[in-house]
């Protein structure tokens, strides 16, 4: 290995021990609360209106997810993730989140949260209102926020 190449070894794994590799390009720790906080609002936004446009605030990897409540609601995948979305907005109900709380931590371009709410299904007969958990992971891409995983369960009483 020459000197140069040594350099650059040792340069890269300073920046990983100090932590400065991901997070370098991450913005500020408020900013990026609000930015994964505004990604929850659009997802809802999407969600209650049926709009398709909801698969784009999905990262496009084959590691992507969205698991929902139901036995075998698990989609992979752009593909997977497109099918499971296009299934939800074919039942006759549509549904959005109204969160109690919401936890949100970030490092560097990653971020997590946790939320607890009601999902509330609007339908001809009225709407229903159920408890509902998220866990989520998001990562910054090209300045926004994107879904790598939503993870929704009901709690039990």
């Amino acid at each position: 290995m020459g000197a140069t190449t040594r350099m650059l070894a040792a340069g890269a794994a300073l920046l990983l021990i100090l932590g400065l590799g991901p997070s370098a390009n991450a913005p500020p720790q408020k900013d990026a609360e609000r930015g994964v906080r505004r990604a929850l609002i659009r997802l809802n936004q999407l969600l209650g209106s049926r709009d398709m446009a909801l698969l784009d605030e999905f990262v496009d990897a084959d590691d992507a997810m969205l698991i929902g409540t139901e036995a075998g609601e698990v989609a992979r995948g752009r593909s997977a993730i497109e099918t499971y979305l296009q299934n939800i907005f074919a039942r006759p109900e549509s549904f959005a989140f109204s969160w109690r709380e919401v936890q949100v931590s970030v490092r560097g371009t990653t971020a997590w949260l946790f939320a607890e709410g009601t999902r509330v299904f609007r339908g001809e007969t009225g709407d229903v209102k159920e408890p509902y958990r998220l866990t989520g992971v998001l990562e910054l891409h090209n300045g926004r926020w994107a879904w790598r995983q939503f993870h929704g369960s009901q709690p039990v009483a």
